[in-house]
């Protein structure tokens, strides 16, 4: 895996994310098509990132993508009528408790709420892609998202925000309470405000185009 790369100054990161061959990766990913949530949860995380949860009594790709699959679609009218950040903040928390709770059911084991977040936000990330979402709604989901955050989204900041103190070695286990996860995804927006892009092309630049 790429090693990854940790932007110097904020100036660098707003340069990058308003840059040309960003918008343009991230509107290619966009571009996607997924035919129903089925679809968009089954290729919204990939297999790899399950190597992460070891040693479970079921198979972690399979007890993820039954309860996102079930969630989403039971919580789809009230995700397609957000348009504020605030309520679609309250969306994504309630949902990783959810996940967490379901997990801890299921697995016998903590997920962690950093590691619930970036799962789901992968998957909200992906359903932007879903066909049957009018232009409007998709466009208000992919400025609303959230990063999922992991080595590559987390390690990025590390100079730019010295406040977070992150390590070398972060990974999505880094983020632990819902405080620090907020205070994260802050500080990406207000960077991606100054870009003027939405906050999930820094998950375009720092995962996607380093891959």
């Amino acid at each position: 895996m790429p090693t990854p790369y940790e932007f110097s100054t904020e100036a660098e990161l707003v340069q990058r994310l308003g840059d040309t061959n960003t918008i343009n990766a991230a509107k290619t990913f966009f571009a996607q098509q997924s035919p129903d949530i089925a679809h968009v949860v089954e290729t919204g995380v990939a297999g790899n990132t399950f190597r992460a949860f070891r040693n479970l009594p079921v198979q972690p790709s399979v007890a993820f993508r039954t309860w996102a699959k079930n969630y989403i679609e039971k919580t789809f009218n009230r995700l397609s009528t957000i348009s504020d950040e605030p309520s679609y903040a309250k969306y994504v928390h309630d949902s990783t408790n959810s996940l967490c709770s379901e997990w801890q059911r299921v697995t016998d084991s903590d997920m962690g709420y950093g590691r619930g977040a970036k799962l789901f936000n992968l998957v909200l990330k992906k359903l932007a892609c879903l066909s049957s979402l009018s232009e409007n709604q998709r466009l208000t989901l992919i400025d609303l998202q959230h990063i999922p955050l992991d080595s590559y989204t987390i390690i990025g900041l590390r100079a730019i925000a010295p406040k977070l103190s992150i390590p070398k070695s972060a990974t999505m286990r880094f983020v632990e309470t819902p405080a620090q996860y907020a205070e994260f995804q802050a500080i990406i927006r207000e960077i991606a405000k100054k870009a003027g892009v939405p906050p999930i092309y820094y998950d375009v630049l720092a995962w996607d185009m380093g891959h």
